[in-house]
């Protein structure tokens, strides 16, 4: 509890707080507030700081291969957690950096090599509960960082092993069709379980497995075509 005077003061002293006032100093404020356009998540950022997340975002998805919405989501949820991780250690140097500036003076007698390491532990000591707290938050943040990335794996993997199975359906259509000299257009698509894939590149893949399969024969050979073993 506070005495009646301290809760005076504190009124006093926030109401000397009222954000910019002048024009340009709106301008430049209403300008940090962001909303992420896939979760809708509201922060702010400076614009130096809002150019290197998109450019963080942007490595991390492209990494990170999402394809579906929901596979998006878990996507953004490492990516934001990472983007904490590097933030949290940069305040941690920001801290050891404050420390020269109160701490410092205190040192002045002594060599600069001796006077900054004295000068980093007395910033240790003094901030120790905060620095305790950086690794408690980190360690939570890695934790949700791996609890995501297993999910992600577990749902690509899902979404690749049955767009596999619909593959493989469709490639044999489309052999079926072949074998039949039944008339394929390119622009022609096949639905396999949900998947839907274009004939053309179907075909690409089956004319690539016929090829790799004439080299495969050609180098157990030894690339003499007089030596070509016969196909199966």
């Amino acid at each position: 509890m506070i005495s009646e005077l301290q809760l005076i003061a504190n009124q006093l002293n926030a109401m000397k707080s009222t954000g910019p006032r002048t024009e340009p100093g709106k301008n430049a404020a209403k300008f940090n507030a962001r909303r992420h356009g896939l979760t809708g998540q509201f922060y702010c950022m400076s614009e130096g700081d809002e150019a290197a997340y998109k450019a963080f975002e942007a490595n991390l998805l492209s990494d990170l291969k999402p394809a579906t919405h929901y596979e998006s989501q878990i996507a953004i949820s490492i990516v934001q957690d990472q983007w904490r991780l590097n933030r949290s250690r940069g305040t941690e140097f920001n801290v050891y950096g404050q420390g020269q500036v109160y701490y410092a003076d205190e040192n002045n007698e002594i060599s600069p090599n001796i006077q900054a390491a004295v000068t980093m532990a007395s910033t240790a000591v003094e901030e120790q509960r905060y620095f305790a707290n950086i690794a408690l938050y980190e360690t939570r943040l890695h934790r949700m960082i791996a609890k995501n990335e297993k999910r992600l794996a577990e749902l690509q993997a899902e979404r690749k092993a049955a767009e596999a199975a619909a593959l493989e359906e469709a490639e044999l259509l489309t052999r079926l069709a072949l074998m039949k000299s039944e008339k394929l257009s390119p622009e022609a698509t096949i639905e396999a379980n949900g998947f839907v894939f274009f004939t053309a590149q179907i075909t690409r893949i089956i004319n690539r497995k016929y090829q790799l399969l004439e080299a495969r024969r050609y180098q157990k050979a030894g690339w003499h075509p007089g030596k070509l073993p016969q196909a199966a």
